[in-house]
């Protein structure tokens, strides 16, 4: 058995699927992280960010602001639970000829409270990573003796966050039909049936939440909490997901 965990510019998958490319959307997302210590002053956003993430969202897009593990060059060195960075997420299409990493600034303080604009002008260096969206999912993800798992398999549109999820589920599954036999060829056959949809269904899904999210974004101050709840359900409904729970009835 060959296994191709190669990530999102597979080999591998050139061997399943050959002249399968990328599919790109129609925006970018600009990402960034600080240290928390950088965001001292402002106690309420810290505060909020340690139990939930933030979203703000604006005409055209909407970003994300989260707290991810430092590694040994952030903080103290530890890279543990208490040596965090505060990260962020922003979808949108700058304006033809417009420079990727000054816009992303311009944007924040233009559509986002002052205190969360500031987190994104501190990114700094980091704030100019800007990066396409794209997804892409082998037809078959196994036929023996070739497996694909990981990014390598397929890849999702950011918004789903089911890039290290998918590639523990796609292990999982590899040991199950392994288990179960009875022989190389049937157990390959089951993990493609399995995991083929479950990848095809997480692509769909980053595409809808993509349409919802950056390219035909509701008019959110309009909106009120409730509001929002209805509409995000409405995106999600009939999905799977392990970040939602009832998704697919919608009140």
């Amino acid at each position: 058995m060959v296994v191709g965990a190669d990530g999102h510019a597979s080999a591998t998958r050139q061997l399943l699927a050959p002249g399968l490319r990328p599919r790109p959307a129609p925006y970018l997302v600009w990402r960034g992280a600080i240290p928390l210590d950088a965001r001292s002053g402002h106690p309420r956003e810290l505060e909020l960010l340690r139990g939930a993430w933030v979203t703000l969202g604006y005409p055209g897009g909407h970003g994300i602001f989260y707290l991810i593990p430092g590694g040994p060059q952030d903080g103290d060195g530890s890279g543990g639970a208490g040596n965090r960075l505060l990260a962020y997420a922003i979808y949108g299409r700058p304006p033809e000829g417009a420079e990727p990493g000054p816009y992303v600034h311009e944007l924040a303080r233009e559509h986002f409270p002052a205190a969360w604009a500031e987190i994104v002008a501190r990114g700094g260096r980091r704030a100019a990573v800007c990066h396409p969206v794209a997804d892409v999912q082998a037809p078959r993800v196994a036929r023996s003796p070739l497996l694909l798992a990981g990014d390598a398999a397929g890849v999702t549109r950011p918004h789903t966050a089911t890039g290290a999820v998918k590639a523990l589920q796609d292990a999982l599954c590899l040991e199950r039909v392994l288990r179960e036999g009875p022989d190389l060829a049937a157990a390959l056959e089951r993990y493609a049936d399995e995991r083929t949809a479950a990848g095809a269904h997480f692509v769909e899904l980053g595409r809808r939440m993509g349409r919802a999210l950056v390219e035909e974004t509701p008019d959110w101050p309009a909106m009120g909490q409730n509001e929002v709840d209805v509409w995000f359900r409405g995106v999600l409904a009939g999905a799977r997901h392990y970040f939602y729970e009832e998704t697919a009835v919608v009140p």
